[in-house]
C-alpha cells in the first residue's frame, strides 16, 4: 500500500511539473500533457487492478463483536476505555470497507486462525507481518520458499490473506 502511495505522489508530482511547463509553452503542449496524465491514470488503475492486497485478520475482540446485536455492540463499545474503543472502531471501519467477497473470505479464514495452538498462531500471525512488507511478486515467492517451515492447514491462511492461491 505504502509502494502504491508513493507511485501516487510521483506521478501527482511529474505530472504537476508538466502542467507548470504546459502553461510556459502553450495549447499544443497541453493536449499532450492532458493525454499523457490520462495514460499514467490509467496506468494506475490498471496497477491497482492487478495488485494483489493482504487481507487483514481482525482481533477476537472484533470478531466477538461483530458477532453481538446493533444494542449489544453499542452497549460493549460504551464499556471500553477511549484509546481501546479507539482501536476496535478502527479495524470495524477496515473490515467494513473490505468488499463482500473478501470479507466472507476472511469470516471462513479466521476460525481456523483461531484453532490454531497459541505458537503456531503467532508464527502465522509473524509471517503474515512479514508478508505485509513485500510486493505481491515476493509474497508469492516466498510463501513458496516458506511452504516447508508451515502445516498445509497454516499455508492455506497464509495464501488465503495474502490472497495468492495454491500452486502460483
Amino acid at each position: 500500500m505504502r509502494l502504491l502511495f508513493v507511485r501516487v505522489v510521483l506521478v501527482v508530482a511529474v505530472t504537476a511539473a508538466f502542467v507548470t511547463r504546459a502553461a510556459a509553452q502553450g495549447g499544443a503542449a497541453k493536449e499532450n500533457i492532458i493525454k499523457e496524465k490520462a495514460l499514467r491514470q490509467q496506468k494506475i488503475k490498471e496497477l491497482k487492478a492487478k495488485q494483489q492486497k493482504m487481507l487483514p485478520l481482525p482481533a477476537p475482540a472484533v470478531v466477538r463483536f461483530l458477532q453481538m446485536s446493533p444494542e449489544e455492540q453499542e452497549r460493549a463499545l460504551s464499556q471500553l476505555p477511549p484509546d481501546r474503543r479507539q482501536q476496535v472502531e478502527a479495524q470495524l471501519s477496515r473490515l467494513q470497507q473490505l468488499p463482500p467477497d473478501q470479507l466472507q473470505r476472511l469470516q471462513d479464514l479466521y476460525p481456523a486462525f483461531v484453532n490454531l495452538r497459541p505458537a503456531r498462531r503467532q508464527a502465522v500471525r509473524s509471517e503474515i507481518q512479514q508478508l505485509r512488507l513485500l510486493r505481491p511478486a515476493e509474497r508469492r515467492d516466498r510463501l513458496n520458499s516458506d511452504a516447508r517451515d508451515f502445516s498445509p492447514d497454516e499455508m492455506e491462511i497464509l495464501r488465503q490473506v495474502a490472497g495468492i492461491p495454491e500452486g502460483q
